[in-house]
């Protein structure tokens, strides 16, 4: 299967085209905004027509709130008008491939009992980077309405893994605690430690979008287009990654709340329900938090 992946340089999109080569598909991953626009239609068709993929992985988008409000214009150029581009040139080619459109749990509203989320949970974004998640699945939505479009949208949950930039909670805290080891600090600042997340490992994660692709290609999935959440099922409280951090590095400092790392919107707990996705592939996360923790504990010691 030939598969060509937007955002191939991002860190999912990393793990994803090393997942994708190691099961003998041929990859094609996009070059970086640097060397071309995912914005650009005529670029992006042109690159699209000639790798001929049977399967396309959409991951291009920035990565965080603070990424989007950083630079709108940059956020909306890239998650609206580059799916805008990459819909358009997968909706020309006779022979249409099936689109894999990755968005995020953070489209959801959170129960404030808890309970786990389902793909049929209400949707209510909280922040601009949701927004444009919700608006690139309506983009392809649109499309295999209108066109017929093999189409699956993937809601993965929070995930870490080596490799991450430390927007991300857990590659913070490894940030945090790695300074701590190295003497550079004695304490460990944080948010609200006391918050439950559901937080997988993105190889796992990469495995998902590989099963995902796979069914498209072989025309099992995204007709109807189908909408799975990636989610371990379980919820862990953000002082037990702290702790357990610490306990990698055998140091045991304080932690310390930072008013600016409070959200005083977030949740208790934010747990997803993956079993639609469990029964669909039969994909399960294989990877234990303890182990995500050492390896991105590993990177922010720079080993």
């Amino acid at each position: 299967m030939r598969v060509l992946v937007t955002g191939a340089t991002g860190f999912a999109g990393r793990w994803l085209v090393r997942e994708l080569t190691e099961a003998g598909h041929a990859v094609d991953g996009l070059p970086p905004s640097s060397e071309l626009d995912v914005a650009d239609a005529g670029a992006v068709r042109e690159r699209i027509v000639a790798t001929e993929p049977d399967v396309v992985a959409h991951l291009a988008a920035l990565a965080s709130d603070q990424a989007v409000g950083a630079d709108p214009a940059r956020a909306i150029r890239t998650m609206v008008d580059g799916t805008i581009a990459v819909v358009d040139a997968v909706t020309a080619l006779a022979r249409r491939p099936g689109l894999l459109l990755v968005s995020s749990a953070e489209v959801y509203q959170r129960p404030a009992d808890g309970t786990p989320i389902t793909e049929s949970s209400a949707l209510a974004p909280r922040g601009a980077y949701a927004w444009l998640k919700l608006a690139q699945e309506r983009i392809a939505i649109a499309a295999a309405a209108r066109d017929g479009l093999p189409l699956v949208v993937a809601r993965p949950f929070n995930h870490a893994g080596p490799g991450q930039r430390p927007v991300g909670v857990v590659a913070a805290f490894a940030r945090r605690v790695a300074a701590v080891r190295r003497g550079e600090a004695d304490v460990v600042p944080a948010g609200n430690v006391d918050v439950e997340r559901d937080i997988g490992d993105v190889r796992d994660v990469a495995v998902a979008y590989r099963l995902l692709l796979e069914g498209l290609g072989e025309g099992t999935l995204g007709r109807p287009p189908t909408t799975l959440n990636i989610a371990t099922g379980h919820a862990v409280r953000l002082r037990a990654i702290i702790e357990e951090l610490c306990a990698l590095a055998d140091v045991r400092p304080a932690i310390v709340a930072d008013p600016s790392l409070v959200r005083a919107d977030d949740p208790a707990r934010v747990v997803g329900d993956a079993s639609q996705l469990r029964r669909t592939t039969g994909w399960a996360p294989r990877i234990p938090l303890r182990r995500t923790l050492s390896d991105v504990l590993d990177g922010a010691m720079g080993g």
